[in-house]
């Protein structure tokens, strides 16, 4: 068990994550989408900010200017999420076409900044789209509105992402963290003021759900990430982290009486044999030229 730890750690991650999409579902029964998130986001970003302020005051003018990008294209994309998430009816339906950012962001980058994607990639990409089409024909060969949010944020996400690997580099990440949580909090909470309506008083139990999303689905889960990744291999971590839209469609299913057709089952399937084997290419590499090894040695013999 000691030896698995930081793996074990990840699963609980990856659970947590799961129950982010939860909390947020609640909450957005009361809340209005964009102010929800800004709530969420803004209490995170204070938490973290005490900690980072040394590392802030040293960042440069360029350095604050590569945090602001990476901190509005988070923005959008969690923006995007959330109004996703207070139209769906199909929240692990919603989390599967989320994590497609994780395959977009080579095209993003590869489009971006000219980086080539690995054969596999073109492997995995139409596959996860065959995913994607059956969930769309589940419906009439369409996207719901609340998909094609969904499907809007995993761009964005992806793009997030690939400017953050480009930027993170020369920029500290605690306080590139921090940055990122205040932007999507002070970016959503101007949208909410400006256009949304808040239903007061709010109860007790909504503020709950807005305390768990920000300390366990926020704060926690974080921090235990970083542990994970520390005690675990790269990637054990990263098969582990695609587990999330398989827990959410389970809470979805037991908590909010989402319904499974054959052609949601299948789609969501292709999509995590897609995500299960892009991640798995490098393991999948090495094992391939091991084998060829052994086989020129036999060979020779």
């Amino acid at each position: 068990m000691y030896k698995y730890r930081g793996e074990l750690i990840l699963l609980l991650v990856s659970l947590l994550a799961a129950s982010g999409w939860l909390f947020s579902k609640y909450a957005l029964q009361v809340l209005p989408p964009a102010g929800f998130i800004s709530v969420r986001f803004l209490a995170a970003g204070l938490l973290f900010l005490p900690f980072a302020c040394p590392q802030l005051r040293r960042l440069s003018r360029e350095q604050l200017k590569s945090a602001v990008t990476v901190g509005l294209a988070f923005s959008l994309n969690l923006f995007l999420w959330v109004q996703g998430m207070s139209y769906t009816e199909n929240m692990g339906e919603g989390a599967f076409i989320v994590s497609l950012s994780m395959l977009l962001a080579p095209l993003v980058s590869w489009l971006i900044f000219r980086h080539r994607p690995q054969r596999m990639f073109w492997f995995c990409l139409p596959l996860a789209g065959g995913g994607l089409f059956l969930l769309a024909s589940g419906s009439g060969l369409h996207l719901s509105l609340g998909n094609t949010l969904f499907l809007l944020s995993s761009l964005v996400a992806a793009t997030s992402f690939v400017l953050n690997n480009q930027f993170s580099k020369s920029i500290p990440a605690l306080s590139l963290t921090t940055i990122q949580l205040l932007m999507v909090g002070l970016f959503c909470g101007l949208f909410s003021l400006l256009f949304e309506t808040w239903t007061m008083p709010v109860s007790r139990a909504t503020w709950g759900w807005v305390a768990a999303s920000v300390l366990i689905a926020t704060g926690f889960r974080f921090l235990l990430q970083a542990i994970g990744q520390k005690h675990s291999q790269i990637t054990n971590a990263a098969i582990i982290m695609v587990l999330e839209p398989v827990w959410t469609l389970l809470l979805s299913v037991s908590l909010l009486g989402e319904i499974i057709t054959w052609q949601k089952a299948l789609g969501c399937g292709l999509i995590l044999t897609a995500l299960f084997a892009y991640r798995l290419q490098p393991q999948l590499r090495y094992r391939l030229l091991l084998w060829r090894k052994h086989n020129r040695r036999k060979g020779r013999q």
